[in-house]
């Protein structure tokens, strides 16, 4: 008898899924709305280029990535949360690039609103993503993006660099640099 029930548990383990997790990765910007655009670069185009390297480094059959454009598309902010939360991702990462007067001003930030209804899930999605980054120069921080507050999942907005700082923009729209963010990244959606 322990035999025929053992025989049944390995059969019935065997035959069990994985659950699959479904991730979103907002591509900022896109079509008529380049975003920061600084000696020729714009983020809409850095956005889209990291969030591909994202998607096709993703080797985990169990983890699909969605991107909210994958082409040249304006999309808007309503549109946008619409979109994700028919998705319903376990959780949602907004890529951006940052830009100030201050040419020294660098690194990167992460933000997230108490006003998402997941706000704690939102939090620890920071804390991964701020671990995951080699360099420690990030920040996170709160803010009420419209994002933030209307996608009714997990979600951090992430500003990979400043488009104005020199050394930023040299991770930003290198291949090698682009790949590292890319990387740091999927870490955490492993």
């Amino acid at each position: 008898m322990k035999f025929i029930g053992l025989a049944f548990l390995t059969i019935t383990l065997a035959f069990t899924t994985v659950d699959k997790k479904t991730i979103v990765i907002d591509v900022s910007h896109g079509g008529k709305d380049p975003g920061t655009i600084i000696n020729g670069f714009n983020e809409k185009e850095i956005a889209l280029n990291i969030a591909n390297k994202i998607k096709g480094m993703n080797k985990n059959s169990n983890v699909e990535i969605i991107l909210t454009r994958d082409t040249d598309e304006f999309l808007t902010l309503k549109e946008r949360a619409n979109k994700i939360n028919e998705l319903k991702p376990d959780f949602v990462i907004s890529l951006h690039t940052n830009s100030t007067d201050n040419e020294k001003e660098n690194g990167k930030e992460i933000f997230v609103s108490d006003k998402n209804k997941q706000k704690e899930k939102s939090g620890n999605l920071a804390l991964e993503l701020f671990y995951s980054f080699k360099d420690r120069n990030v920040e996170i921080k709160k803010a009420d993006f419209y994002l933030l507050k209307n996608v009714e999942y997990p979600i951090a907005l992430v500003e990979l660099g400043y488009l104005t700082n020199e050394n930023d923009r040299e991770i930003l729209t290198t291949e090698k640099g682009q790949t590292e963010l890319a990387e740091s990244i999927l870490s955490v959606i492993k």
